[in-house]
């Protein structure tokens, strides 16, 4: 997609050089006064740029944007569409449901209202966070969907851990942790009917430099990426890798459900043997031993020496 001149700036400045005002103005095309215009609205981005009296504008870290054209060269199938700015990939993909077909992934840098799990904000600086959304269509109607959140996390640990990432872990039912502390997660919006094609809309955010946004946007304890790499992300890499991992884990899901992929889930489980509390709301709450989930997917909570399965819903799961 063609950028729009505030987003060709950001893309000179990515590569953490310094850049004189003239000398942007000249490759935009436009006034020095509407290059600093620019840099003042990537604040509300989320971006750190330095102006020195001299040198001109610096990004204060290097920044890893998407490729669009490598996106589309390594994954032609998928037919990757990839924004500078979007509400939410998620969205995107709901309002032009009709238009797009199985497989159709969505990048963005940057989303002005990404959501988590029950409607909280999940808001990252731009290019900060890997974000996209794929479109799958199942013919079994909603019940065979049964899992799937759990089915995405371990296709994006897997893909994570391939890349040389250690420390990975999955929190029921679609968290993703590194060293501890939430890495991502996944956030899927369906439509369709019992017995009918159902259509899902599988959104996913993975950190992976966030640390400049400021901590009251993020309500818990966050992990990024760059801070266990060895070398810096490659953004564009690192997509292609996850959506390979999400197309095998489809395939695999929608012929045999979760259950040909619960003992790898387990595998990952954060809180497996440790008392957790599963909270359904302010007044009401569970407190056991978590045991991973069942061929559903569904938490096993054992409570006085009994196990009992739980569904992924409005419910929260919490170490004690």
């Amino acid at each position: 997609m063609k950028q729009n001149k505030p987003y060709q700036l950001i893309g000179s400045l990515s590569s953490g050089d310094f850049y004189s005002g003239e000398n942007l103005a000249q490759q935009l095309e436009v006034s020095r006064t509407t290059v600093a215009s620019y840099i003042k609205q990537y604040t509300a981005l989320g971006l750190d740029i330095y102006s020195v009296k001299g040198k001109g504008y610096r990004l204060a870290e290097p920044l890893s944007l998407l490729d669009a054209k490598a996106l589309e060269k390594s994954l032609p199938c998928n037919k990757p569409l990839v924004f500078d700015q979007v509400d939410s990939t998620n969205a995107w993909l709901m309002d032009n449901i009709d238009a797009v077909e199985h497989g159709q992934v969505v990048f963005a840098e940057y989303q002005s209202a990404g959501r988590g799990r029950r409607g909280r904000v999940w808001q990252t600086p731009y290019a900060g966070q890997l974000c996209m959304s794929l479109l799958w269509r199942l013919q079994d109607g909603i019940e065979a969907a049964m899992g799937l959140s759990l089915a995405v996390g371990l296709a994006i640990v897997e893909a994570l851990e391939k890349a040389g990432f250690e420390g990975l872990g999955l929190k029921w039912p679609n968290d993703i942790y590194l060293a501890g502390k939430k890495l991502g997660g996944v956030l899927i919006e369906l439509l369709g009917h019992a017995n009918s094609e159902v259509s899902l809309v599988v959104g996913l955010g993975v950190n992976v430099r966030v640390a400049s946004l400021q901590a009251e946007q993020i309500d818990q304890a966050f992990a990024q990426l760059e801070t266990n790499a060895k070398s810096p992300v490659n953004r564009t890499e690192l997509a292609v890798a996850i959506v390979e991992s999400l197309n095998q884990m489809f395939e695999i899901f929608s012929l045999q459900g979760f259950a040909a992929l619960q003992q790898r889930w387990n595998r990952y489980d954060v809180f497996s043997n440790k008392n957790v509390s599963l909270r359904f709301s302010e007044d009401r709450q569970l407190k056991g031993k978590a045991k991973g989930v069942d061929q559903q997917g569904q938490l096993l909570l054992e409570i006085d020496g009994q196990q009992q399965a739980f569904m992924a819903g409005e419910v929260s799961l919490r170490g004690q």
